[in-house]
């Protein structure tokens, strides 16, 4: 079944193809769910037209379907997203060294902070689903559909998802938040279903950093 859906799409006539979104979700909804573990590095990309030039980050990305994931920056060295099963934990020391930022992670709902969850589990029940052209994503073919919420409770107005053409997996991310910032997110060098080093998935505030839980969640 791995690469059942990657086949039928590669099988269909390019006129269907490009009209219809449905295979290329379904190979992206397939492989997700295979995926037990998953580590990857990644490239990230912000553009605020109120803040400059566009900011470019890199690190790595840690899953442990469904509620573990981390993304521990290599620059800016030490920043790091992790969300533990529990508590989302945001610590950004290269601009804020004293405080770490934590957040209950919601049992339902769409405010996964699973990126790979959020685009391609279920994605029909909670976005209108189009395809846009194809393109080359880290030197892979791949297919693009772009996803519009149907709710107002995700924080973007859209996004378009990567989804690679041989074996259905998300090489990157495109969103489009509801301030308008653009955030553009690149996978490469992905190792599945692997152990991963339990302290990737967890976080300890750093003595003398001061924990905030904003009011209300």
């Amino acid at each position: 079944m791995k690469l059942l859906y990657a086949v039928v799409v590669a099988a269909l006539p390019v006129g269907l193809e490009a009209q219809d979104p449905a295979p290329v979700l379904a190979a992206a909804e397939s492989r997700y769910a295979e995926i037990r573990t998953l580590t990857a590095h990644f490239t990230q990309i912000i553009e605020n037209p109120m803040l400059g030039g566009p900011e470019q980050t890199t690190g790595v990305l840690f899953l442990s379907p469904p509620g573990r994931f981390a993304m521990r920056f290599t620059d800016p060295e030490g920043d790091r997203i992790v969300a533990d099963g529990e508590w989302l934990w945001l610590f950004n020391p290269s601009t804020i060294d004293d405080q770490v930022i934590r957040t209950a992670i919601p049992e339902v709902g769409a405010a996964t902070p699973n990126l790979f969850a959020q685009f391609v589990d279920n994605p029909r029940e909670r976005y209108h689903v189009t395809r846009v052209d194809g393109t080359r994503t880290a030197g892979r073919d791949v297919h693009r559909l772009r996803l519009v919420p149907k709710s107002e409770d995700l924080p973007f107005r859209e996004a378009t998802i990567h989804v690679d053409a041989l074996d259905g997996m998300l090489r990157a991310i495109e969103v489009v938040e509801q301030s308008g910032q653009k955030r553009y997110l690149e996978f490469r060098d992905f190792i599945q279903n692997q152990p991963i080093p339990e302290a990737e998935l967890m976080f300890t505030p750093p003595p003398g950093v001061r924990v905030v839980t904003p009011h209300g969640l």
